[in-house]
């Protein structure tokens, strides 16, 4: 993957896009937080690993293409309490898969399994999950990340502080969205900030350490492998290929069309397998593209590379300068905050299936969405929508051959 002598065209560095790349932290944020907090990952080597790969992406593609943690290798890592080195060695694993398949092309065969209604179903069901996941972050008793639990009595009802921090930034979202004024994401971002320091995080920033600090050379052994592959690997491959490769690459071409040339299945094949492979060798973890990151950067701003390097930077800084105690930073920003930004991205990331028109098209796109909302499982929502759609396929096949004998 060669990188060619790039227009200056496709890079902007300005408060849009400043505004786009802050975007997706409703999603990247408390993944981030909950691997560092809960299952003792490094956060020099999380932090640096995303930071870089976002840099990579921008360089590459030209484009604000999204970095997020592998989502199924972050949930059940989290809900079991796996250690730090099975996490990491998950993305040698995912590292090796997603080479073999950039290299050999086996990724050619694979698309076929994902026309485009069953990409819309997979988007649509990243949608309701952001939703649910943002909604969640709103109601949180805990008005910022470490912070003791709030909430105020109204009409004898316990209403969490959260929800009404998440109301007000709502609000003023939906102003500057309209007005244009300033990027909404900065606007609610510096209100949260502030009231996370009028809440009490201020006495946390004492704590923090500047230094130069970088993360050493971790191999995992035979055991972490082999318990990484079965309970991390397997669940999130149907969900990568869904979700970090085809669905990317449409919502990609939804927004840029000639300009997300460079957005390809093998491309993010490859940029995808060379952040794992560095997240499995500096005990960082796993990565991906998720589209609804890439809906997180275009529709608060983001239109070039510049955002992803922005971000980059931003997390590379933090990586190495603040020797390891990243924490206190990020308990600036209340989870409402966080909510808000991803409610607004999941409704406009479900908003891509509109284009399906006919009623089979958009019973799939229905059927893949529900089940993998109810089962919080989108791989079995894909399995479930594409079964449909040969079954319907077949029908229409048979049906048509009966008409004509």
């Amino acid at each position: 993957m060669e990188i060619s002598r790039l227009p200056l065209k496709s890079f902007k560095f300005n408060k849009w896009e400043l505004g786009g790349a802050l975007g997706d932290l409703g999603t990247l944020l408390p993944l981030m937080v909950a691997l560092i907090t809960l299952n003792r990952m490094n956060p020099t080597s999380v932090f640096l690993v995303v930071g870089l790969t976002y840099a990579l992406s921008g360089l590459f593609y030209h484009l604000p293409i999204p970095v997020q943690p592998l989502k199924a290798v972050a949930a059940i890592a989290i809900a079991a309490g796996l250690s730090a080195s099975v996490i990491s060695a998950s993305g040698l694993i995912m590292a090796a898969f997603l080479l073999i398949l950039a290299v050999t092309g086996l990724i050619n065969p694979i698309a076929k399994l994902f026309p485009r209604t069953i990409v819309r179903g997979i988007q649509l069901g990243v949608g309701l999950f952001l939703i649910k996941a943002g909604v969640l972050l709103t109601i949180s008793r805990q008005v910022v990340i470490g912070g003791s639990d709030a909430v105020v009595g109204i009409a004898h009802i316990s209403v969490p502080v959260s929800l009404l921090l998440a109301i007000g930034c709502g609000l003023a979202l939906l102003f500057f969205l309209k007005k244009r004024l300033l990027p909404p994401s900065l606007v609610i971002l510096s209100l949260g900030a502030a009231v996370g320091l009028a809440w009490g995080s201020f006495h946390g920033l004492s704590t923090i350490r500047l230094g130069f600090s970088l993360p050493a050379l971790s191999l995992p052994g035979i055991a972490d492998l082999s318990t990484a592959l079965i309970v991390l690997v397997i669940p999130q491959i149907p969900l990568t290929l869904a979700n970090a490769v085809f669905a990317m690459e449409s919502t990609a071409k939804t927004y840029f069309g000639t300009e997300a040339r460079r957005v390809t299945p093998r491309a993010l094949l490859t940029t995808m397998g060379i952040a794992n492979l560095a997240a499995g060798l500096l005990g960082a973890a796993p990565l991906c593209h998720g589209s609804g990151g890439l809906t997180a950067h275009y529709r608060f701003g983001a239109r070039t590379g510049g955002a992803p390097l922005m971000l980059g930077a931003l997390f590379i800084g933090l990586a190495v300068a603040v020797d390891g105690n990243i924490l206190p930073i990020l308990s600036l920003i209340p989870y409402a905050v966080l909510g808000v930004l991803t409610i607004f991205v999941g409704v406009r990331h479900s908003l891509l299936v509109t284009d399906m028109r006919n009623l089979p098209d958009v019973l799939v796109v229905a059927v893949i969405a529900t089940v993998a909302l109810i089962t919080t499982n989108l791989a079995i929502g894909f399995a479930s929508g594409l079964l449909l759609h040969i079954a319907l396929k077949a029908g229409r096949r048979y049906y048509a051959r009966a008409v004509t004998t």
